[in-house]
């Protein structure tokens, strides 16, 4: 999920969605163009299960996925 999305970012989405009973175990990966450790750590504790930074490599993305 891109973070920097318009009307509701990542961050919103992924709050309303562990929220919800029927979407609150959903695995998400959270995207952004921002790629500090502090920006990966804001999305592990917004609810992500995982930070890639833009523009991830397919490899990085089949890595992160294996490891949901």
């Amino acid at each position: 999920m891109d973070l920097g999305m318009p009307e509701m970012d990542g961050f919103q989405l992924i709050g309303e969605a562990r929220r919800n009973e029927a979407t609150r175990e959903l695995r998400s990966i959270a995207m952004s163009g921002f790629g500090r450790r502090t920006d990966a750590r804001r999305a592990l504790e917004a609810g992500f299960d995982a930070h890639l930074a833009k523009l991830a490599s397919i490899e990085e993305l089949k890595s992160a996925i294996a490891r949901l």
